[in-house]
């Protein structure tokens, strides 16, 4: 259950507020979430239930999404990957976000984040790190800046490589002819996808049993952030090792392919296919099962 609040400043959206108050330890790395689509909603369920598992580690403070269903939104939505969904299917994904967050007693922002009214609101939750995933809108350094330990993108192109940079990373990954991806993880600053690449997730398989790609883009769309569960549990993690030093400021270079274990980098390496009902379900961070 939520209290739905709307302000004008925020140009479009509105703050969703949980009406029963999150129990527990305040004390753990506040942590605001951005993200939207399947993927950031499989980010806020990992780091919600690793926070149940020890909240005096991790506090989720707030979630950002997108409300590209909204006629005043300005996410690009004929740009992005919305462009795929039905109005009824980006509905659904962005409900699920606002319910999910809101039942673990997070608030949920939908609307423009460069605003006064959001920083307003970012202040209030005061991060010590930032997640994004599956964001549609540009930040500015007023947010990027913001948390002490750094603000962290989940971005489904090889970047290291200098493919899939900006809203089409799927196409550009497979007009370079590559038969694998990677969800790369790298730090949050002025220039789209530019900022210093923390680490990548293990090889991802983007072609059918046939070596043919998917017939349809959203079938990469779900299966190459399908690993961003693990690889924010392991960036907070990460995280609150840097934290427990005493020293602030973004976490180095992480090898998150050495942390991902066996049976999930051999499910990565599945074929994909043309089934969209298929998410490619990995199973839940071994710390959070």
């Amino acid at each position: 259950m939520y209290r739905k609040l709307i302000n004008e400043e925020s140009q479009w959206g509105a703050l969703y507020v949980p009406v029963n108050p999150k129990p527990g330890c305040k004390t753990g790395l506040r942590t605001v979430i951005f993200g939207s689509t399947n993927g950031g909603a499989l980010v806020i369920e990992s780091l919600a239930r690793l926070e149940q598992k020890d909240p005096c580690l991790l506090n989720l403070v707030g979630v950002a999404t997108d409300d590209p269903c909204d006629p005043n939104t300005r996410i690009s939505v004929n740009k992005r990957i919305w462009r795929y969904y039905t109005t009824d299917e980006m509905r659904v994904m962005r409900d699920d976000v606002i319910d999910r967050a809101t039942a673990y007693g997070v608030p949920c922002y939908t609307g423009g984040v460069k605003t006064d009214y959001f920083r307003e609101i970012l202040k209030q939750w005061d991060p010590e790190v930032i997640i994004m995933c599956c964001f549609g809108q540009k930040v500015d350094s007023f947010i990027f800046n913001y948390p002490v330990y750094g603000m962290y993108n989940f971005h489904p192109s090889d970047l290291a490589s200098n493919i899939g940079e900006g809203s089409q990373p799927f196409h550009d990954t497979v007009n370079n002819g590559h038969t694998t991806s990677v969800m790369t993880v790298h730090l949050v600053n002025e220039w789209i996808d530019r900022g210093p690449i923390v680490g990548w997730s293990p090889r991802i398989n983007i072609v059918k049993a046939d070596g043919a790609y998917p017939k349809s883009v959203l079938s990469l769309q779900e299966k190459i952030p399908s690993i961003c569960g693990w690889l924010s549990v392991e960036l907070i993690k990460e995280i609150l090792k840097k934290k427990q030093t005493g020293i602030e400021g973004a976490i180095g270079v992480v090898n998150f392919d050495e942390l991902i274990p066996g049976p999930i980098r051999q499910k990565l390496m599945d074929p994909a296919n043309d089934d969209l009902n298929d998410r490619y379900t990995l199973p839940f961070h071994d710390t959070i099962e």
